[in-house]
């Protein structure tokens, strides 16, 4: 099995892909979402359709954005903690 730098580098762990399983409450809201989106574009005429869903893209580049960033983030901190570590480690503190 390849470590996860292996991975990153062949493209086999893209964590922007990664789906979230097993999580009940994720699940049942997604579907919620998903219905209530469709029963109002369902009100909506053409051009408010058009308009709305203009709406809809916009927001999920704002998302992908916000949740690349965030996992930016998480993992400076990470990498953050772990230099923290070794640096202590170094300077002989247990």
């Amino acid at each position: 099995m390849k470590n996860i730098l292996e991975q990153l580098y062949a493209g086999e762990l893209v964590p922007a892909e990664l789906k979230i399983e097993g999580n009940e409450e994720y699940e049942t809201l997604c579907r919620r979402s998903l219905k209530e989106i469709e029963n109002f574009t369902e009100k909506l005429d053409k051009e408010n359709r058009k308009e709305f869903q203009n709406i809809l893209d916009t927001y999920l580049e704002l998302t992908y954005l916000e949740k690349r960033q965030s996992f930016c983030d998480g993992f400076r901190i990470g990498a953050g903690i772990m230099c923290e570590v070794f640096k202590e480690r170094s300077c002989g503190v247990n």
